[in-house]
């Protein structure tokens, strides 16, 4: 946007605010730019998602941008957390094609698993363009998969179902790793419908597995999806649920959470400092992108709010239009 039309704009949401009794000078400022609730990044949806199955017992719509690359990368370790030793693995190029099972499919449920991991992985790999015929998804969400990735969750369903009681949890928690990548790669394409079944699925069976950190994070991925399709009451419904099935390593939920509250907050002053307040405390996102925006944020928040005691602090940013809303308010609200 130009910067005299952002100025203009800017202002003129000020003096809106102003008009209308917004509850003090950051609440009104920072209520005007809040934005319209959507995050621009996208979550990594390898980052912490195969330590969250493989978790040790109790004691990622807008395109992809080039900084925030898709990894379908594994990542083989039972630390919860996702934190920076993760990286270089979601980062990495895009992995080989998987090895074929040796077994042939047949009845036993071990031949069966293996063959629905491998068409699993390799439908998540295809672009769409190359994803083969697709299908009526019958038993589930009632939309057009492609055959493959069908023909892979049919085979795990099976194959779990077949499975002594005593792994029975492990391969389910399984199972719903793998829908929970067919829900990103559906989503990442724009099949919402079945995006979302297969993402409400994944957390279903999941914490069926009792992996509740896992269930928490297709949640949140869901909800992040939504946004972006608008489903704004929806979206927070979800996120809601996400943060209830599991607050630890979530941070992702309570900070889209945030934003939608912050938008939403308008002249409520303890409604905006409490959404501020998720997006301060959210942690780390599961993107560098969305971490970046994050900060940003964050930047912007202690802005205003030492803005609100001191207009000397109007003049902390090189951002004119944030100068001039600042001064705006100080001459309205003290003047």
């Amino acid at each position: 946007m130009d910067l005299k039309l952002k100025l203009s704009c800017c202002i003129a949401a000020a003096l809106i605010w102003v008009s209308s009794g917004a509850a003090g000078i950051s609440g009104a400022a920072r209520a005007a730019l809040a934005g319209n609730g959507a995050s621009a990044a996208v979550p990594d949806a390898s980052r912490g998602a195969e330590s969250a199955w493989n978790q040790a017992k109790p004691s990622k719509p807008p395109v992809r941008s080039q900084n925030s690359k898709s990894s379908h990368t594994e990542i083989q370790s039972g630390d919860d957390s996702g934190k920076g030793q993760q990286r270089g693995a979601e980062t990495a190029s895009t992995p080989a094609e998987p090895e074929q099972p040796l077994e042939p499919l047949s009845e036993s449920w071990e031949a069966r698993f293996a063959w629905g991991m491998y068409y699993s992985k390799m439908a998540c790999l295809a672009a769409e363009h190359r994803a083969g015929s697709w299908a009526l998804d019958r038993q589930g969400s009632w939309a057009g998969v492609p055959q493959q990735m069908l023909r892979a969750e049919e085979l795990l369903a099976e194959a779990v179902e077949a499975a002594p009681e005593e792994q029975q949890r492990g391969k389910l928690a399984e199972r719903a790793l793998r829908l929970y990548y067919h829900a990103k790669w559906l989503a990442e394409r724009n099949h919402a419908t079945a995006c979302e079944w297969r993402y409400r699925e994944a957390s279903r069976l999941a914490h069926k597995s009792r992996r509740n950190v896992l269930a928490s994070h297709a949640l949140g991925r869901l909800g992040y999806f939504l946004m972006h399709w608008r489903r704004i009451d929806e979206a927070k419904e979800v996120l809601q649920d996400s943060r209830r099935l599991s607050q630890k390593s979530n941070p992702l939920a309570p900070y889209l959470l945030g934003l939608l509250d912050r938008q939403a907050s308008i002249s409520d002053v303890a409604r905006l400092r409490n959404a501020e307040e998720l997006i301060i405390h959210s942690g780390e996102q599961p993107s560098a992108d969305l971490e970046l925006e994050r900060q940003n944020l964050i930047q912007e928040i202690t802005y205003w709010r030492e803005a609100t005691d001191s207009v000397m602090s109007c003049w902390s940013t090189s951002d004119a239009a944030h100068v001039a809303i600042c001064l705006l308010c100080h001459l309205f609200f003290r003047g």
